[in-house]
């Protein structure tokens, strides 16, 4: 049986699902679809997708798993436009940095004998470079090396975990069941903050008089910070991410003002140790971080003997055959 897979929203990540999902074209059929047709088409010219959906109705109407790789601002919308077109025991998959929220929105709206998991991608440490998410920068093995972290409710059907595991593999990264109230948190301090300390450092800068001047001189140390805020989680209501993770993101806002006046503290008594410590533990930080990143070999190994998954999951028929009181889940 050959299981129809749709991918909404055809960027970095979208893309590179099917470009990563390709080699199982005799297991998996993929249609992919983004509402912007340049981006369809350049898709469409990578051959990462069987079939490139001119609306979204046509992407979803037969598909047995939806993945959702979209802007954060528009996710909700597409929930609500596709769920009354979801076919019986289609599985929904979210991979936005937003999770108790989403979630919890779509408990509300998801037809009952739907099913609902959500992913977070880390992707390949080769490509940490790589800021941009745009479809130029999709890559077949994106996922390799790197986590896809999995997040789910009690109540989530064990059948949907074990797909969601099976495609993690498929996509050639390793899994991590994670609760959704921490990955939250880990990602306002990861994800969110970066792009929120890009943007006020440039407000920091181009509102004060001297600014005029003081373009001409910024260089590749400004262009690293700054280009953060351009890689935003949203297409046009910026922010969004922030205001759905907002107790987290103040709380991470709160830490680097704590750190920040660490260091003013520090450059007030002019200790020129301190500030050399300061500094130095900050590039050791940094570089045991990447150094662990690149290696991919962590002490804190998840165990997934609790839910184990088969490896031919995606091989079988979709009839999960549960109850309905538990098909709806978060």
């Amino acid at each position: 049986m050959t299981i129809a897979l749709s991918v909404i929203g055809l960027g970095k990540i979208g893309t590179s699902i099917g470009l990563a999902l390709r080699e199982y074209s005799s297991e998996i059929s993929l249609t992919g679809f983004d509402r912007e047709q340049t981006i369809s088409k350049k898709a469409l010219e990578l051959m990462a997708f069987d079939h490139i959906a001119t609306s979204i109705e046509d992407c979803i109407k037969d598909a047995d798993i939806i993945i959702l790789a979209l802007p954060v601002d528009e996710i909700k919308i597409t929930i609500e436009t596709i769920a009354p077109l979801l076919k019986p025991e289609a599985v929904l998959i979210d991979t936005s940095p937003i999770k108790i929220s989403i979630s919890e929105y779509v408990q509300r709206i998801l037809p009952e004998e739907c099913f609902y998991v959500s992913l977070y991608p880390t992707i390949n440490p080769s490509y940490l470079h790589e800021t941009e998410v745009s479809i130029d920068f999709a890559h077949k093995d994106l996922f390799q090396n790197s986590f896809i972290v999995i997040t789910s409710s009690s109540n989530t059907n064990n059948d949907v975990i074990k797909l969601a595991a099976d495609l993690t593999g498929y996509l050639g990264a390793q899994v991590l069941f994670a609760d959704p109230y921490e990955v939250d948190g880990l990602l306002a301090a990861v994800e969110i903050l970066p792009k929120i300390i890009s943007a006020a450092y440039i407000h920091a800068l181009v509102d004060q008089p001297g600014w005029q001047e003081g373009q001409k001189l910024a260089g590749s140390s400004f262009h690293a910070l700054s280009q953060i805020s351009t890689n935003v989680n949203e297409r046009e209501f910026f922010g969004e991410s922030a205001l759905l993770n907002k107790e987290n993101t103040i709380r991470t806002m709160n830490n680097v003002i704590f750190s920040l006046e660490t260091f003013r503290d520090l450059l007030n008594n002019s200790n020129p140790t301190e500030i050399c410590n300061w500094f130095s533990d900050s590039l050791q930080n940094h570089n045991n971080w990447l150094n662990n990143r690149k290696s991919a070999v962590w002490n804190d190994q998840f165990d997934g003997d609790n839910i184990p998954t088969s490896g031919e999951f995606l091989k079988r028929a979709f009839g999960f055959n549960t109850k309905k009181a538990n098909r709806k889940n978060s």
